[in-house]
C-alpha cells in the first residue's frame, strides 16, 4: 500500500486550518501535544520551535505540521492523521472520510453517523469511525469486528425502539430478523428484495467475523474484504436510519 502522504496531510489541513466550527482549529500546542500522545519524549511546542528557528527552519504552522508528520514512521502518521481525525470529522465528514480512505488505501465508501438520541449512539460512532482507522493500520480483523459490534449495537437501539418486546434478542442474525419483520409489517410498499438484504447484509457480516478468526487471508484479501464489511454495514445503517 502506498499513502499519498502530500494529499493525505493537505486534506487534513483543510481541516485543521478552519476557526469554525468549534474544536476544528489545531495550534501548533495542540498539534504537538497529538505528537506526544505516540512519543511522549518529542520536544514541547516552546522547544521545539526555538529548535526551529535556530536551525533557521520556517516555523508557519503548514510547514512544521507536515515536517512533523514526515519524520515520523509509516505506522505512527497513520495513528496521528486518525487520530485528529477523530477530534475534527465533525468539521467536514466528507473530507475526513476521504482522508481515512486514502490511509486505508482505497476509495472512500459511504459513511453513516448514529443520530445522538439512538441508544448508545455516542459509543456506536466512536466504533464507526475507527472502523478506518483499523483498515490503515492494517488491522483488519478488528475492522470487522467494529463493524459486527457496530451493527450488532445499531440494531439493539432500533429493536429497543420499535419491537421492545424482541429487546432480549443479542445475535446480529436474530436482530437483523427482528427488524426485517417490524419493517415489513410496517411498510406498505418496499421491495422484498431490498429488505432481504438487511438478514443477507448481517449474516455477511457473521461470517465474516468468524472467518477473520478461523482463516489466514493475504493482506490484499484482508484489506478487500474489510473494506467491502465495512461499506456494508455504513450502508445498512443509512438505509435504516430513515425507519429509525
Amino acid at each position: 500500500m502506498t499513502v499519498n502522504w502530500v494529499g493525505a496531510y493537505n486534506r487534513v489541513f483543510e481541516i485543521i486550518d478552519r476557526r469554525e466550527p468549534e474544536g476544528c482549529y489545531f495550534s501548533g500546542p495542540r498539534f504537538i501535544d497529538k505528537v506526544r500522545e505516540l512519543d511522549p519524549y518529542f520536544p514541547n511546542y516552546k522547544q521545539y520551535l526555538n529548535d526551529r528557528q535556530t536551525s533557521g527552519s520556517s516555523t508557519s504552522r503548514r510547514d512544521f505540521f507536515y515536517d512533523i508528520l514526515m519524520g515520523l514512521g509509516e505506522g505512527d502518521r497513520v495513528r496521528l492523521l486518525n487520530s485528529i481525525l477523530d477530534e475534527v470529522a465533525h468539521c467536514d465528514q466528507r473530507v475526513a472520510s476521504e482522508v481515512r480512505a486514502m490511509l486505508a488505501g482505497g476509495d472512500p465508501g459511504p459513511t453513516a453517523t448514529v443520530p445522538a438520541e439512538a441508544w448508545n449512539a455516542e459509543r456506536l460512532n466512536q466504533h464507526l469511525r475507527q472502523i478506518d482507522g483499523s483498515i490503515a493500520e492494517r488491522d483488519f480483523s478488528r475492522a470487522v469486528t467494529l463493524c459486527y459490534t457496530c451493527l450488532e449495537g445499531f440494531y439493539k437501539a432500533f429493536v429497543r425502539k420499535h419491537v421492545p418486546q424482541e429487546a432480549q434478542l443479542k445475535e446480529i442474525v436474530q436482530l437483523s430478523k427482528a427488524v426485517k419483520k417490524h419493517l415489513r409489517a410496517s411498510l406498505d410498499s418496499y421491495p422484498d428484495e431490498a429488505l432481504n438484504l438487511i438478514n443477507h447484509i448481517s449474516t455477511t457480516v457473521d461470517k465474516a467475523r468468524n472467518g477473520f478468526s478461523e482463516s489466514h487471508f493475504d493482506e490484499e484479501a484482508a484489506r478487500w474484504l474489510a473494506s467491502y464489511i465495512r461499506d456494508l454495514t455504513n450502508t445498512q445503517i443509512r438505509l435504516l436510519l430513515h425507519f429509525l
